[in-house]
């Protein structure tokens, strides 16, 4: 489960830090900035697509049965 006051306070930290080093930056003249009320997006409930699980294995170039071939790549 997604605690949502832990990530907004991940989130405000790691853009006061790159605040904070802009500031430090050389060359810069103007200064930055920026606040919100609200942080995070507000969220939007769709409706689910009835036909989109057929079009995707459909589409799909290797399945079995309910399920989709995939290729694990390593970089």
């Amino acid at each position: 489960m997604i605690n949502e006051e832990k990530i907004t306070k991940q989130v405000k930290s790691i853009m006061d830090n790159f605040i904070r080093a802009l500031d430090k930056a050389k060359g810069v003249k103007e200064e930055f900035g920026s606040e919100r009320e609200c942080s995070m997006r507000a969220e939007i409930k769709k409706s689910r697509d009835p036909q989109f699980r057929e079009r995707m294995f459909r589409n799909a170039p290797k399945k079995t049965d309910d399920f989709l071939v995939m290729e694990k790549k390593s970089w």
